[in-house]
C-alpha cells in the first residue's frame, strides 16, 4: 500500500502541471462513489478553486481489484486549510472515517495540519460484505495537499482498521530547538554553491528570518529570506526562500514556480 500512496502522490504534481496548462475542466462530484461506498466530495465544501483533472484506473486494475480515483484541485488559496476543513468532515458522525497510517492502524494522536505539504489517511470499513473466503476491504480516502494543490485518493484496500501501536502512546524526545541567532550562523556558514547561490561564501548575502515556525514535511522550520544588494543603486535584490529546521539536519528551498525542494546538507 505504501507504493500506491507514493505513486499517487508522485502523480498529484504531474497532473497540477497538466491542470495549469489549460486542460479540460471536469465535472465537480457532489460525491465520490466506489461500489457501494461513498463520501461526501471536497467539492461540496469548496467555496474556491476547480476540479482540474480526474485520474480513473485502467481496465487491468479494476480486474485485478485494484479500483481507485483521484482527483486533482488547483486555484485554492489556502490548501491545508481546507484539506483540514474537509478532513473533519469525513470525520463526524454522518461520513465516519477515522484516520490511519499506511499499514490501516489508527492513529493515536490526530497529525499537525497546519503544514504546507501533508498527507492525512482516513478510513472506515467497506459497506460491501465480502464474498466467502475472501478478506474483508477498507474504504480509504486519502487527501494530499501541496502549497497551492489539493488531491483526493479513493479506493478499496484489503484487511481491516487495526488499534494503535502499544508504543504510539510514547511521547517522542522533542526535537532539538535552536535560536534564531544559532539557525542565522549555520545557514551562513553554507557555501553559496551548494544551496544553489553564487559566490565563495554567504557574506555576500543579507539574511532575514522571520518569526515563528512553519512546518515543511513535518519538520519545524524557519523561513530564511535572501537578499542580495545591487552595488549600482544600493537596493536589495530577492535572491530566493529557504526553510532551516529547528536540528539544523534539513534545509528547503522554495523554487520559482512556488514548489518546496529539498537540499542535502553535507
Amino acid at each position: 500500500m505504501r507504493r500506491k500512496i507514493s505513486v499517487f502522490l508522485a502523480a498529484v504534481l504531474l497532473l497540477n502541471l497538466l491542470a495549469a496548462c489549460g486542460g479540460k475542466k471536469e465535472e465537480a462530484p457532489a460525491s465520490y462513489v466506489l461500489g457501494s461506498d461513498e463520501a461526501v466530495s471536497l467539492d461540496s465544501i469548496m467555496t474556491e478553486g476547480l476540479l482540474s483533472a480526474v485520474e480513473s484506473p485502467t481496465e487491468a486494475a479494476i480486474e485485478a481489484g485494484e479500483e481507485a480515483y483521484a482527483y486533482h484541485y488547483s486555484q485554492i488559496y489556502d490548501p491545508a486549510k481546507l484539506a483540514g476543513e474537509y478532513i473533519q468532515v469525513l470525520r463526524g458522525a454522518e461520513q465516519g472515517f477515522v484516520m490511519t497510517d499506511d499499514e490501516n492502524r489508527r492513529l493515536a494522536e490526530d497529525p499537525n495540519l497546519d503544514t504546507l505539504t501533508g498527507s492525512v489517511i482516513l478510513a472506515k470499513k467497506s459497506a460491501t460484505e465480502p464474498a466467502e473466503g475472501e478478506s474483508p476491504k477498507i474504504f480509504q480516502v486519502v487527501v494530499n495537499w501541496t502549497e497551492f494543490a489539493l488531491s483526493i485518493r479513493v479506493a478499496h484496500e484489503t484487511g481491516s482498521i487495526l488499534p494503535p501501536p502499544e508504543n504510539s502512546q510514547k511521547k517522542d524526545e522533542p526535537p532539538k530547538v535552536t535560536a534564531v541567532t544559532e539557525q542565522l550562523e549555520f545557514f551562513n556558514s553554507l557555501e553559496p554553491r551548494n544551496i544553489g547561490l553564487e559566490g565563495d561564501n554567504m557574506a555576500d548575502y543579507m539574511v532575514y528570518p522571520k518569526e515563528g515556525w512553519v512546518l515543511v514535511d513535518s519538520f519545524s522550520c524557519r523561513e530564511l529570506t535572501v537578499y542580495l544588494e545591487d552595488v549600482r543603486d544600493g537596493t536589495n535584490v530577492f535572491m530566493g526562500t529557504y526553510y532551516l529546521s529547528s536540528d539544523l539536519e534539513h534545509l528547503y528551498q522554495k523554487t520559482s514556480n512556488g514548489s518546496i525542494v529539498s537540499i542535502e546538507l553535507e
